[in-house]
């Protein structure tokens, strides 16, 4: 008779060590799912901020080397705001595409150049708490300060000088 409370002893603690085995497997698995979701997360965001720092400033390099023509480029004060105005010929008829920040995003406002400037008709290109740009000496500096505050800087040189640069 002292042989059977003994196997049934042993039976419970078989049975304890199973369930413990089973709750630190779970237990391990959430924390390895909390953990990846935070990688996740951390990855996401780094790629987006490479996305303003890569694609919106080689959307904007590229605007710059398209208009890079005599009398094409053009830094001007618009409605209050710094704009950069690249000049395109159509049809005889002389066309802007100024490029902006509203102070949340950077924007693009193509029209004839006839028209008045307006900030509103503006397409957002990129979100942007700012974009600095200058032209000196054939030399366009663009800076764009992103939603995170990171600064982003590139310099292209113009291949059209004197009567293409502002």
């Amino acid at each position: 008779m002292s042989a059977r409370p003994a196997s049934g002893a042993r039976g419970e603690l078989r049975g304890v060590f199973v369930f413990a085995l089973l709750a630190a497997f779970a237990l391990l698995s959430l924390v390895v799912v909390v953990v990846g979701a935070r990688s996740y997360r951390m990855i996401n965001a780094s790629a987006e901020r490479a996305f303003v720092s890569r694609t919106g400033m080689s959307y904007l390099i590229g605007k710059v080397r398209g208009a890079d023509a005599a009398g094409m480029i053009d830094l001007r004060t618009e409605n209050g705001m710094r704009v950069l105005a690249l000049g395109q010929e159509f049809g005889g008829e002389r066309y802007l595409t100024y490029i902006y920040c509203d102070g949340a995003q950077v924007r693009e406002y193509f029209a004839r150049e006839s028209l008045a400037f307006s900030p509103d008709y503006g397409d957002p290109i990129f979100e942007a708490s700012a974009l600095h740009m200058t032209i000196e000496d054939g030399l366009v500096s663009i800076t764009i300060v992103d939603a995170g505050g990171e600064t982003h800087t590139a310099a292209l040189f113009l291949q059209t000088l004197g009567d293409g640069a502002a």
